[in-house]
């Protein structure tokens, strides 16, 4: 393979791993505290895209108060579907399938609301009003601004994320919460509030991602769905369970549809319209040979080397 198909691959590697990892951590975060897969995070993550796209038209907006403005929508979004659907739900001490069942109807409706929306205001397939800039050329690479900031923002807010889960009193509420939710009853922890919060938080990333995923691509009311099975891939990587896992998955996805997509496509003319398709390979393969996916991997590593 040449090297500038290479390079850039495996570019294109790093900024949607990243894209991936912080879709995915909401994900990983919504099944371990609320115990629910939820596929309308898909829309949570259009629904700050277009939030973005909204703020971005108004004129010369900063890209900081665009994400801002889509980690709000996207945790407003995500804290009404939780309190008009899924609490009702929990509270009639709802199946897991039923959860399920009714995280895809959310998801439809919010969907559906937002082809409305796009249709009335003229929204459909436009990019975030922030102008492509050439921070770096090179004869084999070229990088941009959208890069420098889908990149960064990304790591900068999964450390945050880690912060907060492992250094404050919210954090340890929402571990203690997904380790034993009769167990955190018992001992006092506000249980509705953390769920609350968790909501927030899980809206928000949804919505950031959201709004970089738009610098990435066009905003359409179907651009969470396209991306979701590559991101419940990574989740499923990480056994839904690890940030560590999640995080890693979320780059074997990426490199698989871009790096290894590339090598097939060079050497074997495989086209670029199967794709889509790796998603499903990858969690068909997790779920055969190893369900728990990264979890507990690290742990086993070291074990060896020992």
């Amino acid at each position: 393979m040449p090297p500038t198909l290479l390079i850039n691959s495996l570019v294109s590697t790093i900024q949607i791993g990243s894209l991936y990892a912080l879709m995915a951590l909401g994900i990983t975060l919504t099944f371990s505290v609320m115990k629910l897969p939820n596929f309308a995070h898909a829309e949570y993550i259009t629904a700050g895209a277009f939030a973005a796209l909204i703020v971005s038209m108004q004129g010369d907006v900063h890209p900081l108060v665009i994400m801002l403005s889509a980690g709000v929508v996207g945790a407003i979004v995500a804290l009404v579907s939780h309190q008009m659907v899924f609490k009702p739900l929990e509270k009639q001490n709802a199946s897991f399938y039923t959860l399920l069942l009714a995280s895809f109807a959310v998801g439809l409706i919010i969907r559906y609301i937002l082809f409305m929306t796009a249709d009335q205001f003229s929204l459909f397939d436009k990019r975030i009003a922030i102008p492509l800039e050439i921070v770096y050329r090179s004869d084999t690479l070229i990088l941009t601004n959208i890069f420098m900031w889908v990149v960064p923002s990304s790591i900068i807010i999964v450390l945050l994320l880690t912060l907060l889960l492992n250094f404050t009193p919210l954090g340890r509420e929402m571990r203690a919460l997904a380790n034993n939710y009769g167990l955190a009853k018992v001992i006092g922890i506000a249980v509705e509030q953390v769920k609350n919060n968790t909501w927030l938080l899980v809206g928000g990333l949804a919505g950031i991602s959201g709004a970089l995923w738009g610098l990435n691509t066009s905003v359409s009311p179907l651009m969470g769905w396209v991306a979701i099975l590559s991101v419940f891939a990574a989740a499923i990587l990480g056994g839904l369970s690890s940030f560590t896992g999640t995080i890693l998955g979320a780059y074997v996805v990426a490199f698989s549809e871009n790096t290894v997509m590339q090598f097939l496509n060079f050497y074997f003319d495989v086209d670029f319209s199967f794709k889509p398709a790796i998603p499903f390979i990858i969690i068909i393969l997790v779920l055969l040979i190893r369900p728990q996916g990264f979890t507990n991997f690290f742990t086993f590593v070291r074990g060896l080397q020992r």
